[in-house]
């Protein structure tokens, strides 16, 4: 039952105005990412999956465990906050799945191309 309810409140939660805030805290990661070529948030999600275990998360992506550790400590700076508390955890896990339902939602409802309004030749 609590992998259950688990789901439901995730899935209520997604829908939410309330994770605006956690979506901002993930943002800078995306900026960083986007403007440099990063894997930040990739990273993050990773770590996450490997239950917050470095050498586990450094394996998964192929990176040996110091680049895991720069990264890990990148993400803090630009977050501002510390991996190693779980309500800082816990932040960064909803900025991630708030993150993720935003790009849901642009791939439900695409926004059109600046001059693109008609599509296939129809006019």
């Amino acid at each position: 039952m609590t992998s259950n309810a688990v789901e439901l409140l995730l899935e209520r939660l997604i829908h939410s105005p309330d994770l605006r805030p956690f979506r901002a805290l993930v943002e800078p990661l995306e900026r960083y990412d986007r403007e440099r070529g990063g894997d930040l948030v990739r990273t993050l999600r990773t770590f996450f999956l490997a239950n917050g275990n470095s050498s586990e998360t450094a394996e998964r992506l192929f990176l040996h465990r110091n680049s895991l550790l720069y990264r890990l400590r990148r993400i803090e700076e630009l977050a501002g906050l510390d991996l190693g508390n779980p309500r800082d955890r816990l932040a960064l896990q909803l900025g991630l799945l708030a993150m993720e339902r935003g790009a849901e939602d642009e791939d439900e409802h695409p926004k059109p191309a600046a001059g693109n309004r008609h599509r296939g030749g129809q006019g």
